[in-house]
């Protein structure tokens, strides 16, 4: 059977006496009205937990308040907003860089976007799926600048293409083309393995974990806590912060410290310090607000061991090589 409906003064007085969360008067009902039952209590009552009552039901730890889910909540809106307005800056310059360089390689024989001999040849079969994806996405872009271009040039210029694209088909389109491509990226944000190669498996794996975390933000999702099993990709800038950050237990999800390191490639040094400011502030602020084992399951989910760790990404600082390009 579904749940039984309850209205807002009748979800105020379970909270209280099934929940023992502390509810009352018209500031919270105001606040429970606002951000929905489900966003609020369902969406961040896990910090709180501390098990099972006899009735099988998840137990709170006493005190807990409707004010404090509140708080838990506003920082992961404020989390949220910060990340994507990072993570957009990195996909718009990624999306035009990738155009040019796509361009500029393939100028001489005049090869567009939408011929596979301009991509990898190893890859022919994915880059016609590819191709197709791309050319989707095109089609159904309702932007004016897509039907001006149609109507005065009849085609569609590749840094148009990349800006209107999903992000994803975006990644696609890096991972099919020609080796050079991958190779200007990396050249330009110094994405290298440890013998100083360019590291075309961290340049695809933290493009897509952005992608992902990006995709959650866009679609308000709950952030703190978003993971993805067995699909880190380590770098150099693990070895920056303690070992624990690299040990073999902890070693294979990816959390939202891993979008922190990764943007470190990816921001400038002067944009990464204002990332790191706005975050540690938010997260000192929390940590303030917070029951202290609420506070910790929250920095747990986000897979950072300890705040003065946030400190160690700060050393080398890292400049985008933007004059490597012609």
């Amino acid at each position: 059977m579904g749940k039984e409906f309850l209205t807002y003064n009748q979800q105020m007085k379970y909270l209280r006496d099934k929940k023992k969360i502390v509810c009352g008067g018209t500031n919270d009902k105001s606040q429970l009205v606002s951000a929905g039952y489900f966003n609020l209590v369902n969406g961040y009552k896990m910090p709180f937990c501390v098990g099972r009552d006899g009735n099988g039901n998840h137990a709170y730890l006493p005190g807990t308040t409707i004010q404090e889910l509140l708080e838990l909540k506003h920082f992961d809106d404020e989390l949220r907003m910060i990340l994507f307005k990072y993570i957009t800056i990195v996909e718009q310059e990624v999306r035009a860089l990738a155009a040019y360089s796509f361009d500029n390689m393939n100028r001489y024989n005049s090869l567009t976007w939408y011929n596979v001999n301009a991509y990898n040849a190893r890859q022919s079969v994915k880059v016609i799926s590819v191709i197709s994806r791309m050319y989707s996405d095109v089609s159904q872009s309702k932007k004016k600048y897509m039907s001006n271009y149609l109507t005065n040039h009849k085609v569609i210029p590749t840094w148009i293409m990349t800006k209107v694209i999903r992000f994803s088909n975006l990644i696609n389109f890096i991972d099919c083309s020609k080796p050079a491509l991958k190779d200007s990226l990396c050249e330009t944000y110094s994405i290298k393995d440890e013998a100083g190669r360019n590291d075309y498996k961290l340049l695809i794996g933290s493009l897509n974990w952005l992608r992902t975390v990006r995709n959650s933000c866009a679609h308000n999702e709950r952030i703190y806590d978003t993971h993805l099993s067995n699909e880190r990709v380590k770098c150099k800038y693990f070895d920056l912060m303690s070992p624990s950050y690299n040990n073999r237990r902890n070693s294979q999800d990816k959390r939202i410290i891993d979008l922190m390191v990764y943007l470190k490639y990816y921001l400038d040094h002067r944009k990464y310090i204002d990332l790191h400011s706005e975050v540690k502030k938010l997260l000192e602020d929390l940590k303030s607000k917070m029951k202290t084992p609420v506070f910790d399951f929250v920095r747990a989910a986000l897979g950072i061991r300890d705040l003065e760790h946030l400190e160690q990404l700060l050393m080398q600082p890292k400049y985008i090589r933007y004059y490597k390009h012609s």
